[in-house]
Parts: structure tokens; sequence; C-alpha cells
């Protein structure tokens, strides 16, 4: 039997990534949900996993970076001789331009349960 080519090598493995059943982890791209107030726009979007602790929210210029990471780790003896480890990394990370008529010096973040809701207000004439 030979060895497979690199190039077939290559074709399966892209093959596979194409028709691989992604199950969970491809649900974990949370929408960004952006609504226009009275007073400016609330942006709202999916923590779950995350705390308050584990986010920063910050503004440069026009651009608004919401960014976090969580790693939690579980260990569990199963007896004398067994025992098991798992880790999960939980990440977020969002980049939102502003609109030209937003403050970028007057936002509220706020986290309530697994939702992060912030508030950016609008310049008045």
């Amino acid at each position: 039997m030979a060895l497979p080519s690199i190039l077939e090598e290559i074709d399966r493995l892209f093959d596979e990534l194409i028709h691989r059943r992604w199950g969970p982890a491809s649900r974990q791209v949370v929408p960004t949900e952006i609504r226009e107030v009275a007073d400016g726009w609330l942006i709202e979007l999916s923590i779950e996993g995350l705390r308050a602790a584990d986010l920063r929210v910050e503004v440069h210029g026009r651009t608004l970076t919401i960014s976090g990471q969580r790693r939690r780790e579980q260990a569990r003896s199963e007896g004398p001789s067994a025992w098991s480890r798992a880790q999960q990394n939980i990440a977020l990370h969002r980049t939102i331009t502003l609109p030209g008529e937003a403050r970028p010096n007057d936002i509220e973040a706020k986290v309530q349960g697994a939702n992060l809701s912030i508030h950016v207000r609008r310049r008045t004439s």
C-alpha cells in the first residue's frame, strides 16, 4: 500500500474540515444587538460563562472594543487510581465603530445575568 502524497493528504484534511459537523462550538458566535434609543444607542450581547470581572470595555476614538476571557478547570477523582481533568476556555472579542454623533466619553456598561448592556449616549447640539 502506497503512502498518500502530501497534496492528497491536504485534500483529505480540507474535505474533512468542510464536511465536519461542528456541534456546540459553532453556536458560540453570539450576535451583538445594536438598537437606537432616544438619547443614543443600546448595545447588548450575551456573555454566558463570563463574569463582569472577566470583561473589558474600552473606547479609542470612535472604536468600542469589548473583550473578555475566562479559563475554568475542573479536576475529579474517581477512586484511588482514576481521575479526570477538564479545561474550558471562554473568550469574547467584539469591535464596533461608533457613529460620528456618539459621545465616546459618556458610555455606561452594565452586566445583568449572562447579558452585557452598553449605553452609548448621543451628542447634543
